[in-house]
């Protein structure tokens, strides 16, 4: 999932009530195995529906909610400085060989790291799961990266109510079908109809997600509400009462 890392892409805000997909591993596996422009089957086999409601798990006035808004307010401002300075010297940003934390180009504020900062920090918190063993003062955001339903990368969470599903990865697309607070099943055979454009979006509000729901419904969701647990997810931890982003990063 390293080439995740690598991607530059530019997100534009949806208006409520659509999703813009987050990239998924499965179906960036899938890119190499569909050819642009391949057309989905009509219908997938129903599965049982599975209503999930997450909730933001950080306690309000707490230490890390006031960071957390002083975090959301930097990202509006797109304040590089605020970021350079919350980041830890051994950040975690792939899975690979060390890179610098510059190579994610917070210095420009058309970066794809801002776009994708701002997404997972636009839902719930919740403390991190330390190994065995391990005692930490952290939380990880957002909280769907630490549910444990069902496949990290294969399952969808719809985070919000009454989102539509639209027929095609488009805003004025026909609507054919609404989810609320659920978790559904990605649709590797839709990823193939997206553009190159649309596929470099899936981690940013401008991106789609193809989904199939219960009912066997194939279409795509806006990742302002779709999320994947092994999508991009932050790490913060409290070192000497300061917080320090450790990890941001996607896949497993």
């Amino acid at each position: 999932m390293l080439i995740l890392i690598s991607w530059q892409t530019i997100a534009i805000i949806l208006p409520p009530g659509d999703t813009a997909s987050a990239v998924s591993p499965l179906a960036y596996r899938a890119l190499s195995q569909l050819p642009s422009g391949t057309q989905s089957p009509a219908k997938a086999k129903p599965y049982p529906r599975r209503p999930f409601k997450l909730r933001d798990r950080v306690p309000p006035n707490s230490s890390f909610y006031q960071f957390r808004e002083r975090l959301k307010q930097a990202i509006r401002e797109r304040n590089a400085k605020f970021i350079r300075a919350m980041a830890d010297p051994n950040i975690k940003i792939t899975f690979g060989s060390p890179i610098p934390f510059s190579s994610l180009k917070f210095d420009d504020s058309n970066s794809l790291s801002w776009k994708r900062l701002e997404r997972i920090m636009s839902i719930g918190c919740t403390p991190y799961e330390a190994p065995a063993g391990v005692k930490l003062d952290a939380y990880q955001c957002p909280h769907v990266s630490q549910a444990s339903l069902g496949d990290p990368f294969t399952d969808v969470y719809i985070v919000g109510e009454n989102i539509n599903v639209r027929a095609q990865p488009r805003n004025d697309s026909q609507v054919i079908g609404v989810l609320s607070d659920e978790v559904v099943k990605s649709d590797p055979s839709g990823f193939s109809r997206l553009t190159q454009q649309q596929r470099q979006e899936q981690q940013t509000f401008e991106g789609w997600q193809p989904i199939i729901t219960p009912t066997g419904q194939r279409g795509y969701v806006s990742s302002r509400y779709a999320y994947y647990p092994a999508g991009y997810r932050a790490r913060f931890e409290n070192k000497q009462g300061q917080w320090k982003m450790t990890v941001f990063i996607a896949g497993d």
